[in-house]
């Protein structure tokens, strides 16, 4: 079974995911025009318009005169890269990503304060496309820089803890999560989509290891946290709904994770942007869980949008789903 599975956890929101403290923006010598470009940026992210931050970074760096050559160039592409990956687009986060590190490395000695948010981001971004052999190379590097704030230690330690997940020790990875949170704590941002993120790794761990109430629990948390979060994005509640669906699927409640796996696809809906691989994974375990429901009539449709996916326009797509889906649930009463 592959729900649960759908995008391995790292912490994917604001500050976990690409702020650059000011200090560091100071060293690496931005000027006014640089800062107040990707300001905007991150603003529009932060509000959630992934496509209008898209457009904005993505202008500045087809404009020469806008500055999108070093230093502003590594920065416009690492945010650029962090709005490709909240949607799901993760081949092309992990290209603009290296692309920001290059410029840097070119410019900044290894170890360089400077190098820790893009080496943790590109770190994250291989953890979820499950190129785990390069996902701990760019981990050994990035613990060649030192953490000194708490969540920069955070950060390491979700994805020290994401690697042992990978390798099945989970007692290890567990204390690693939950020193994660402790950092998150420690920075005063507990109540965050960074650690929604982090607990829905360590509900994914319960999963595999068995232990069913822990990950309810922990899933819980994480729900109430980005409901009320005003960063959060589709990708946020796809991850959540489809790990619970998982959770569901090994107790054999097949109802509520066909209920988790709706509420995961009306999410997907939403983000005009979001990666085609990423919304035939969640079509895909929709219609397993039909099945599952002896609703096969429903679940060959949703097999035939997401087969569909593949040669045709990836917005009206996502319509054409949502309208499907609320057929099934009209058939289901």
């Amino acid at each position: 079974m592959r729900i649960g599975l759908l995008v391995l956890y790292v912490s994917a929101a604001l500050e976990g995911r690409y702020a650059v403290a000011q200090d560091l923006i100071e060293h690496a010598g931005l000027d006014a025009a640089c800062i107040d470009l990707n300001q905007t940026a991150m603003n529009l992210t932060a509000a959630g318009r992934l496509q209008d931050s898209e457009a904005t970074l993505s202008a500045a760096l087809a404009n020469p005169a806008s500055g999108a050559e070093p230093p502003c160039g590594w920065m416009i592409l690492h945010n650029l890269a962090t709005v490709m990956g909240l949607s799901g687009r993760l081949a092309e986060a992990e290209v603009l990503e290296t692309r920001s590190l290059t410029i840097l490395e070119k410019r900044y000695p290894t170890g360089d304060p400077l190098l820790l948010r893009p080496l943790q981001s590109l770190a994250q971004i291989q953890f979820q496309e499950r190129k785990i052999a390069k996902a701990r190379e760019t981990f050994r590097r990035l613990q060649s820089i030192p953490a000194e704030r708490p969540k920069d230690r955070a950060i390491v330690h979700g994805l020290a803890a994401m690697l042992l997940y990978t390798e099945g020790r989970y007692r290890e990875g567990e204390a690693e999560y939950l020193k994660a949170l402790g950092a998150w704590e420690e920075s005063g941002r507990l109540e965050t989509t960074d650690v929604a993120a982090v607990l829905g790794g360590l509900a994914a761990l319960y999963i595999a290891a068995g232990r069913y109430r822990d990950s309810g629990q922990a899933l819980d948390r994480a729900l109430a946290i980005v409901a009320s979060a005003k960063d959060a994005v589709a990708t946020d509640w796809i991850k959540l709904f489809s790990t619970r669906a998982e959770l569901h699927f090994r107790q054999r409640e097949w109802g509520a994770a066909e209920t988790d796996l709706a509420a995961a696809i009306s999410a997907a809906a939403r983000d005009r942007q979001l990666s085609r691989t990423f919304l035939e994974s969640v079509l895909a375990d929709y219609a397993y869980v039909l099945r599952k429901n002896h609703r096969r009539r429903e679940a060959r449709a949703i097999e035939t949008r997401a087969a569909a996916l593949q040669s045709s326009d990836l917005t009206k797509e996502v319509v054409d789903v949502s309208e499907l889906l609320a057929k099934a649930g009209t058939a289901k009463k």
